[in-house]
C-alpha cells in the first residue's frame, strides 16, 4: 500500500487487489474483510458444472439434428438406389411381358381399338359399319410391333402366347363379320326407307297435280331405287331413269271407247312429264260391267306417243258375254284326246 504525500490518503495498488471484500471502518478507512476460500471454490465448481451441463445439452441437440439430416440423406440415397433409371425400368417391364409371351399386350390394345371403332360407328349420324373391316389390318400391325419389341428387348429369347394370339384373331374376325352383317342390315333398312319415302313424295305430288286432270279412282306408286346409287334420299329431284318408278292408275267412272281411255292416259303421262318425274312404266286400267280397258307402256317412250298411237296400245275386253268367257277354260276339244 502506498502513501500519498499531498493528501495523506492511502491508495491501494492494482497489483495488490485482494479477493477479500473491502469495507470502511468508523474513521472512513478502507479495510479488507477476510472471506471463506472454501465457499468461493464451491461456487466456482457449481458454476463450472452448470456451464458443462449447458454445453452437453447443446452438443446433444447438435448431434440429434445431425443424426436427423444423415438419416434423411440415407433414406433418399437408398430410395434412389432402389428406383432404376427409365431405360432399365422399361427393360424390366419388357422382360416381364416377354416372359408372359407375345400377344398379351396386343390383345389389350386390340380390345381397346375395336371397342373405340365400334362405339364411333354406333353413335355416328351416318355410320359406316364396314369401318372395322377396313381398319382390321391395324390389329396385325399391333401384334407385329409387339413381336419386334420383344425381339429387341429380350435378344430373341421370347415366346409366343398362342392363346392370346388366337383370341385376338377370333375377335378381329368376329368383329369384321358383325360389321358386314350390320352394314348389310343398315343399308337394307335405309334402302327400303328411301323407297317408301320417295314413293310417298311422288304420291303426294301426284295427288296435288293430277286430281283435276282426270277422274282417278286409285293411284299406286312403287319405287325401287338404283341399288348401287346409295343415297337418293334427297328426294324426287335426284331421281333418274336408272331408278325404277312404276305408276299404276285406275280410272273411275265408265269409259265406253278405247280413244276416251287413251285420252285420259295421255293426260296422266303429260302430267308426270310436267312434274319432271322419270316414270319407268305406266299401268292404266278401267273396268266396268261391260268394258275393261288396260294400257301398259314404258315411261321413257310414252311421252313421245300421240293419242292415236296410244289407242293402238290399249287392250279392250268387251264383257257382254262374260259368262261365256269364264266357261272357255272348261271347254275341251272332243278331237283332242290322248292316244
Amino acid at each position: 500500500m502506498e502513501n500519498n504525500d499531498d493528501n495523506n490518503i492511502p491508495v491501494i495498488a492494482p497489483e495488490n487487489f485482494s479477493e477479500n471484500p473491502i469495507t470502511t471502518n468508523g474513521a472512513g478507512v478502507a479495510v479488507e474483510t477476510p472471506i471463506d476460500e472454501k465457499t468461493v471454490f464451491e461456487e466456482k465448481i457449481s458454476e463450472f458444472e452448470k456451464q458443462k451441463k449447458e454445453i452437453e445439452e447443446q452438443d446433444k441437440k447438435l448431434l440429434a439434428a445431425l443424426d436427423e439430416v444423415l438419416e434423411k440423406h440415407s433414406q433418399e440415397f437408398q430410395k434412389a438406389q432402389r428406383v432404376p433409371p427409365p431405360i432399365e425400368k422399361t427393360r424390366r417391364i419388357a422382360r416381364s411381358f416377354a416372359k408372359k409371351g407375345v400377344g398379351i399386350v396386343s390383345l389389350g390394345l386390340i380390345l381397346i381399338f375395336l371397342g373405340v371403332v365400334m362405339i364411333g360407328c354406333l353413335f355416328s349420324s351416318k355410320p359406316d359399319f364396314l369401318l372395322p373391316l377396313k381398319l382390321s389390318p391395324i390389329c396385325a400391325v399391333l401384334i407385329g410391333i409387339e413381336l419386334l419389341f420383344n425381339q429387341v428387348s429380350t435378344r430373341g429369347n421370347f415366346r409366343v402366347n398362342f392363346p392370346s394370339v388366337i383370341i385376338s384373331a377370333v375377335l378381329v374376325v368376329g368383329c369384321c363379320v358383325m360389321s358386314v352383317v350390320l352394314n348389310k342390315n343398315y343399308n337394307k333398312e335405309k334402302y327400303e326407307y328411301n323407297n317408301r319415302s320417295v314413293a310417298a313424295e311422288i304420291y303426294d305430288q301426284s295427288y296435288r297435280e293430277l286430281r283435276y286432270v282426270a277422274d282417278i279412282e286409285s293411284l299406286e306408286v312403287t319405287v325401287d331405287l338404283n341399288p348401287d346409287g346409295t343415297g337418293k334420299d334427297q328426294g324426287i329431284e335426284m331421281l333418274s331413269y336408272d331408278d325404277i318408278v312404276n305408276i299404276k292408275v285406275d280410272f273411275a267412272g265408265v269409259i265406253e271407247t278405247p280413244s276416251k281411255f287413251a285420252e285420259n292416259c295421255k293426260k296422266i303421262i303429260d302430267g308426270y312429264r310436267f312434274m319432271g318425274i322419270p316414270v319407268t312404266n305406266f299401268y292404266f286400267e278401267n273396268e266396268s260391267s261391260l268394258h275393261t280397258f288396260t294400257l301398259s307402256v314404258e315411261g321413257k317412250f310414252a311421252q313421245e306417243f300421240t293419242e292415236s298411237e296410244l289407242v293402238g296400245e290399249v287392250k279392250h275386253i268387251y264383257m257382254k258375254n262374260m259368262d261365256y268367257i269364264d266357261d272357255i277354260k272348261d271347254f275341251k276339244d272332243p278331237y283332242d284326246s290322248e292316244e
